[in-house]
């Protein structure tokens, strides 16, 4: 004689029995199983029935004693606690303690947003969570596609990301402002400043991603001040911040 097994399809089972079950368990006493439940004595007692079909077993067996565990419910005690107690750190909110974290933050930005908005950041880090790594990279390249792959955890960026937007998280850190920057002797310092004599200039631009047309264009463009396609004299490409001035300087 082969012995079958039983097999229980989960989408069909109510894992609030199973609670139930424990408690009952533990228990031994439908009364008091139904007030540490919260719940009547009445759907207790239903709750119960329908354990024991689904495990073809009395589960708890009236005795002189009062009600005992069948061999079943004794062995299928330690299991069954485990398991919820697994089910419930599954769903529960992982607990995060600065003190103890030992995690990297992975950033990506460009100066000088970079130098701006992080050394406070770390201060704080190395206060409250000092086992903590801030790790940052400001090598020229795209800005969101590292976040898009997981690669970092945050972008600082002074651009907006034109694909996955309801994917992104964003705050604004502070208001981005332009400075117009040249030579003493450069021929728009003298004079009346328009926009037609700043788009005729020669400028220099900064691309921290080496593709695409910079701001000022697009600006320039929606403004109708360059034509479609038209695109600014600039004989300077730079990938950061840093030596705009000397280059002013030296420079028209």
């Amino acid at each position: 004689m082969i012995a079958g097994i039983r097999l229980v399809n989960l989408r069909t089972l109510n894992l609030n029995l199973l609670v139930v079950l424990r408690q009952l368990l533990e228990d031994r006493h439908v009364s008091r199983a139904a007030e540490q439940l919260g719940m009547s004595q009445p759907a207790v007692s239903r709750a119960l029935q329908r354990l024991r079909a689904l495990f073809d077993d009395p589960l708890l067996v009236r005795t002189a004693r009062g009600l005992e565990l069948s061999a079943r419910a004794d062995a299928l005690l330690p299991d069954l606690t485990q398991w919820l107690e697994d089910a419930e750190r599954l769903v529960s909110r992982p607990t995060f303690d600065p003190a103890t974290a030992t995690q990297t933050v992975r950033f990506y930005g460009p100066e000088p947003e970079i130098g701006w908005f992080l050394p406070p950041l770390l201060e704080r880090m190395r206060r409250l969570a000092p086992g903590m790594v801030l790790a940052v990279n400001s090598e020229p390249r795209e800005h969101f596609g590292q976040l898009e792959r997981g690669e970092v955890h945050f972008v600082l960026s002074p651009f907006q990301p034109s694909a996955g937007t309801d994917q992104l998280h964003r705050l604004r850190l502070a208001p981005l402002t332009f400075a117009l920057v040249m030579s003493a002797d450069n021929p728009l310092a003298k004079g009346t400043l328009s926009v037609e004599r700043f788009a005729a200039a020669s400028h220099g631009l900064v691309s921290l991603t080496g593709r695409g047309v910079g701001m000022l264009e697009q600006e320039l463009t929606a403004q109708g001040q360059l034509a479609p396609g038209e695109r600014l004299n600039q004989p300077l490409r730079l990938s950061s911040f840093t030596s705009i001035a000397a280059f002013c300087e030296r420079s028209d």
